[in-house]
């Protein structure tokens, strides 16, 4: 049986790729900051394969005590770094304490839990690592904030490492969601700013042509299965979501001078 290792699993994307590697016959390593509270992946009679550790991202030692102490009972084949913060807020306006907390959590935790897996991955010669990214880790979105400064480098430090650990038989991917109806907050900013208000609406329509066609974590749940036991060892960008798809091929195809232009142009209707 197949292990999968998964921070952030006490909600959205986390959760439901948590429960369909499950039901998929996975052993589900299933961590979260409070395990206590998480009564359905710990209780339900189906999920009896999945086991649950607390974890905080951002708590160095922890981390340490945590995968070690899985890693003596497990041999993981897939770790999937899905823990994440969200921030929005104009770029003047950002806090002091709102970007250290996303940087320790977005750049530094995915961080520390890859360090602390990669040498049990280069000892069994194989091992796949995914990280959740976000489409604003492909292209830049108003108010994103440190949030897109943060999605950006772990894509950065993602694709170095594609290179970096691929003489090991480690596979780097990257699953790239744009807009899915997942319990994950966007902090920060307080009121919208008036001087942004019709460039964010736009921006929304411009990620949310429809409101009722908006992604589940369950369909970005099976995009993350798809990735794990895709045969493609040289593919590294997995996007999920309808929209998400479109706007980062389109990107894909134009190029990225000539995607900035397209995109400012739908925002200054230009």
């Amino acid at each position: 049986m197949n292990t999968i290792f998964i921070t952030g699993a006490s909600s959205g994307i986390g959760k439901a790729t948590a429960k369909l590697f499950a039901e998929k016959n996975w052993t589900v390593i299933a961590t979260m900051r409070n395990p206590s509270k998480e009564a359905e992946l710990g209780e339900l009679t189906s999920y009896k394969n999945v086991a649950l550790y607390p974890l905080d991202i951002t708590n160095p030692t922890q981390v340490k005590e945590t995968v070690s102490t899985v890693l003596k009972q497990f041999n993981v084949d897939v770790l999937f770094n899905n823990a994440g913060y969200g921030m929005k807020a104009r770029f003047e306006d950002m806090d002091e304490a709102m970007m250290k907390k996303s940087i320790d959590t977005n750049i530094l935790g995915m961080i520390r839990v890859t360090q602390a897996f990669i040498p049990h991955f280069k000892a069994r010669k194989s091992g796949t690592i995914l990280t959740t990214t976000s489409l604003a880790g492909e292209m830049g979105l108003i108010l994103d904030g440190v949030y897109a400064a943060d999605k950006w480098a772990v894509t950065g430090m993602c694709e170095m490492l594609y290179f970096e650990l691929a003489p090991f038989n480690i596979r780097v991917k990257t699953l790239v969601p744009g807009v899915v109806k997942t319990g994950f907050k966007m902090e920060g900013g307080g009121t919208m700013p008036e001087e942004y208000k019709e460039y964010v609406d736009k921006q929304v329509q411009f990620l949310m042509p429809d409101l009722n066609d908006i992604e589940d974590a369950q369909e970005a749940a099976q995009d993350a299965y798809f990735a794990v036991t895709d045969d493609d060892d040289d593919r590294m960008t997995y996007v999920t979501g309808k929209t998400a798809k479109a706007v980062w091929q389109k990107r894909q195809e134009i190029g990225d001078e000539a995607f900035r232009k397209y995109y400012k142009g739908i925002l200054l209707n230009k």
